[in-house]
């Protein structure tokens, strides 16, 4: 009984050390909304080169996800992250010392780099230690981060209305060293225990893993709904095609952040409970599917618009619960690598929504300019985003397609044995 209490309570410091992590750097991807200002104002830069620096951290997120998962595999959780965690904070310092513009955005990839250890360790590391609760640990992790990125904004805007950006930045500098000590004693030594498989056998097991990487294809397509609509398009989608006022439209898209947080919560305590992945994933895209449907026909009533936006968040979680499977598609010790490049995958689909999204609305365009801007219409809205409704009916399908055949070789082994 003895054992069983220390296990639980070491399992618990793990999933704490990771949550705190993937909190931490919640709130550094979305500082330059709060400081968008300050930056552009301290080192003179316009809004082209603040996108660049907003936008450099996606990719230094993304090119580590591989590297990142065999360093935890091959060095050990325990010497990692806390290094992972002291790049993420020390990529805020150009924003305080007076090192140039190129200086900032290199600190802003370092951030992504570093931030990058947070996903990737959750998905190997839980998938270890909660075998039966895989999913909903992992959940409920990425439930706290999306509150956290949620409800940060405000407290720091008035911190810094009241000290300034360079102390704030201090504060979340020394905010990180501080956690990366922490993670450090709290990650028990266990973590230090490696994988002796060989580097390019664990890369091969992963890439021409050809169920992982269709299953993390056809989950990237359903992914618009959180990556294209709310992270862009929905605000002005709204404004344009049901009059909503810019305020009311961002709250809108933002409660599809908030639904998300809920249903990282639900929908992997719900597989937890019955095992079924794919059903959940493809009754996700349905659910979906049915909202983008009624939004687009341009009449739904705007009272349940707010509705629909924290139905369709909810069920954006998804992709905690798709990750959590493709993850047992290799043994334990790839599971992380598994997740990273299902994850590469996913992300890389928002790239695809941003500018599918961008280049139909273009070329919808009637020629109508508004103070020498294009205004475009309604209808060429309602065109343009039809490709996230159309990309999750192809995603459905496909999914449904390999848990039929997953389903039929699981059958055949079993009357076979």
């Amino acid at each position: 009984m003895q054992t069983t209490q220390h296990n639980k309570i070491i399992s618990f410091l793990i999933w704490l050390s990771i949550t705190m992590f993937y909190c931490y750097q919640s709130v550094l991807r979305m500082l330059p909304n709060i400081i968008s200002d300050d930056v552009m104002a301290q080192f003179n830069v316009g809004a082209a080169e603040f996108g660049s620096f907003a936008g450099i951290y996606y990719i230094g997120y993304i090119v580590v996800h591989i590297p990142i998962g065999i360093a935890l595999s091959k060095i050990g959780a325990r010497k990692i992250l806390p290094i992972c965690i002291i790049l993420t904070a020390i990529g805020l310092l150009p924003l305080i010392l007076p090192l140039g513009w190129n200086s900032v955005i290199i600190g802003r990839t370092l951030t992504g780099i570093g931030s990058s250890a947070a996903s990737v360790g959750a998905l190997q590391i839980f998938r270890i230690i909660y075998p039966a609760h895989f999913a909903r640990m992992l959940g409920l992790m990425v439930s706290l981060g999306l509150l956290t990125a949620g409800y940060a904004g405000g407290p720091l805007a008035t911190i810094l209305l009241k000290i300034g950006m360079q102390s704030m930045v201090n504060i979340l500098l020394y905010s990180g060293l501080a956690l990366a000590l922490a993670t450090y004693f709290l990650m028990p030594k266990s973590t230090e225990e490696v994988s002796e498989n060989n580097i390019m056998s664990d890369i091969k097991a992963v890439l021409f893993n050809y169920k992982l990487l269709f299953t993390s294809l056809f989950a990237g397509l359903m992914i618009g709904p959180m990556e294209g609509f709310a992270d862009a398009w929905g605000s002005v989608f709204l404004m344009n095609v049901y009059g909503v006022e810019k305020i009311a439209a961002d709250i809108l898209t933002l409660s599809i952040v908030l639904g998300m947080s809920f249903g990282c919560v639900i929908l992997p305590f719900v597989t937890d409970k019955t095992g079924y992945y794919f059903g959940v994933t493809i009754g996700s895209g349905i659910v979906m599917f049915m909202c983008f449907a009624y939004m687009l026909t341009g009449t739904a009533h705007i009272a349940a618009l707010n509705y629909i936006c924290i139905i369709i968040g909810i069920f954006s979680a998804y992709q905690v619960v798709i990750l959590a499977k493709i993850a047992t598609f290799v043994s334990e010790e790839r599971s992380g690598m598994a997740g990273a490049v299902a994850n590469m995958i996913m992300m890389a689909f928002g790239g695809f929504f941003h500018n599918a999204i961008g280049r139909t609305l273009e070329h919808s365009w009637d020629g109508t300019l508004v103070n020498g801007a294009p205004q475009y219409s309604g209808e060429a809205f309602i065109s343009s985003i039809s490709i996230i409704p159309s990309s999750i009916i192809v995603a459905v399908i496909g999914l449904t397609a390999i848990a039929m055949t997953i389903f039929v070789k699981a059958r055949r082994v079993k009357l076979a044995a």
